[in-house]
């Protein structure tokens, strides 16, 4: 994994967020948009301020591995990325005349998961997120005129694209040290999770999606076929690495090894 790379372009990128100019027009959406947009808007912006505390410490054990020599820096910038990203969306926010959250229970569940296995599996609960969040801020791009809505959305999404590729290098080298039960097992649960996940915000988000033109049952099919392009390249991936020599112990790659 070339974490050199990816060190270099988080490092450029969060200045980048941090220093975005957006827009200094109000917002005038009809409330029967700017209302729902802002509250989910919201919700994604609780999901990127986490702190990542434990997805640091996860990325501790493979950090002493020769190929992901520099991974643990690579987390700690991917962190300060979504934290910018968070402050745009409070920004966002702001100007649609919203509140930011301090609890909300999809938001909730997420991480909680996020922690229940191990660092693949913690990658992977990321992974849907940004799965969702692409096709997500993709869709405001498409559809919403608000000026601040519309450049966020793409300059978030752009950054999702990069963290999708940032997380499949990753996790292409660790699935090559599964056997092919480890790797079906890998592929079953990781479409499992993410279809329902893919449910549950387009419920969640409804209202939304709704208020700009869009089907709720369109785009979670949006998002199940965002997970199958992505899965596709990341086992395109894997076959290219083969068998790997360099990897964690046994008990610590397997994705049913529960951590107390």
């Amino acid at each position: 994994m070339n974490t050199q790379a990816w060190i270099t372009h988080f490092e450029r990128n969060t200045r980048l967020n941090d220093t975005l100019e957006l827009p200094t027009e109000p917002c005038t959406l009809p409330d029967a948009t700017r209302v729902p947009l802002a509250a989910s808007i919201a919700t994604f912006q609780l999901g990127e301020s986490g702190t990542g505390s434990r997805l640091r410490r996860y990325a501790r054990e493979v950090a002493p591995l020769e190929n992901f020599r520099g991974y643990q820096r690579a987390i700690d910038l991917f962190v300060a990325e979504e934290q910018s990203h968070s402050r745009l969306l409070a920004r966002t926010v702001e100007h649609l005349g919203g509140k930011l959250l301090t609890k909300q229970w999809t938001n909730s569940v997420f991480r909680r998961l996020r922690f229940l296995v191990n660092l693949e599996f913690a990658i992977q609960v990321l992974l849907t997120a940004e799965l969702i969040a692409e096709v997500y801020f993709g869709t405001l791009y498409l559809r919403c005129s608000d000026p601040v809505v519309n450049k966020v959305s793409h300059k978030l999404l752009r950054d999702e694209m990069k963290h999708l590729a940032f997380q499949r290098d990753f996790l292409s080298e660790r699935i090559a040290t599964f056997n092919d039960l480890g790797r079906w097992l890998w592929r079953a649960q990781f479409q499992v999770i993410h279809a329902i996940t893919a449910t549950v915000v387009a419920w969640d988000h409804r209202h939304t999606l709704r208020a700009l033109g869009v089907n709720p049952a369109d785009f979670r099919q949006r998002c199940l076929q965002a997970w199958t392009r992505y899965q596709e390249r990341l086992e395109a991936e894997v076959v290219k690495l083969g068998p790997s020599s360099t990897h964690l112990p046994h008990e610590s790659s397997l994705l049913w090894d529960r951590r107390s």
